[in-house]
């Protein structure tokens, strides 16, 4: 492989990587199954490596990626179309028109930079609940018993946790330290 070519394939996986969640949340979104929207996801980013030349950088990386994904999203309906109701392809579309909006009124990785910033402000049992839950992926009535909480008590660090985060995400992206 030449040296653009291993170049190309570079910037491809770091599209990708920055870009997961957002594809994710358009394959998602069309199938509703987060196993088969993660065996797309596999077969979205194979395509886009694979089809990297004819990604022209400087254009917008991820409306390229989601017609990619669009058009594994068809072609999955078409071989589940028995077992499976795909959202029309106008509003398939219409979905990917709002998401591309939502994007450029909203870029992600501010917010994301906010996050992790107000993340660092979390601690002890708040922190590691959060961890539990959203790292660890664990059912709130096993992250009670972990950490010694009722699981309505542990339900109400989540609540006051997200609520003081969101607060300090809103001030960061309006540039309160």
């Amino acid at each position: 492989m030449t040296e653009p070519a291993i170049e190309g394939q570079a910037l491809i996986a770091q599209m990708l990587m920055k870009h997961r969640s957002e594809l994710f949340a358009t394959l998602i979104a069309a199938i509703r199954n987060p196993h088969d929207a993660e065996d797309l996801l596999q077969d979205v980013s194979l395509a886009a490596s694979t089809s990297w030349a004819q990604y022209k950088p400087g254009t917008p990386f991820l409306a390229w990626a989601r017609e990619i994904a669009r058009r594994r999203i068809l072609d999955f309906a078409k071989k589940k179309s028995r077992r499976f109701a795909l959202l029309e392809p106008d509003v398939l579309e219409a979905l990917d028109a709002a998401a591309v909006t939502v994007e450029t009124e909203q870029p992600l990785e501010p917010r994301r930079d906010a996050l992790r910033q107000c993340l660092t402000k979390v601690d002890g049992d708040a922190r590691r609940i959060l961890e539990l839950r959203y790292g660890e992926k664990r059912e709130v009535s096993r992250i009670a018993e972990i950490v010694g909480r009722s699981v309505q008590g542990s339900y109400a660090v989540i609540k006051r946790t997200k609520q003081l985060l969101r607060e300090c995400i809103v001030a960061r992206l309006k540039g309160a330290p």
